[in-house]
């Protein structure tokens, strides 16, 4: 269960940081303006990489526990 929850939190991020990147991207210069909420939502898109579990955590726990690849310190 726990790798399930893990591998749809890290899909789900980042589709939503590629979503807000061409989002951005299709603004242009606009995108950066606030009354257009890009921005905004550019922003927000970032802490879901990071909060509540990081992306790296992830691929940890995908590395050591699906993949059997050994701890490194």
């Amino acid at each position: 269960m726990a790798l399930k929850a893990n591998m749809a939190k890290l899909l789900a991020s980042e589709a939503s940081w590629e979503a807000a990147n061409v989002a951005l991207q299709s603004h242009g210069g606009f995108g950066f303006a606030e009354e257009y909420d890009i921005e905004r939502k550019f922003r927000e898109t970032r802490l879901f990489q990071v909060a509540p579990i990081s992306t790296n955590l992830i691929l940890s726990y995908v590395g050591q526990h699906v993949l059997k690849m050994p701890r490194s310190f």
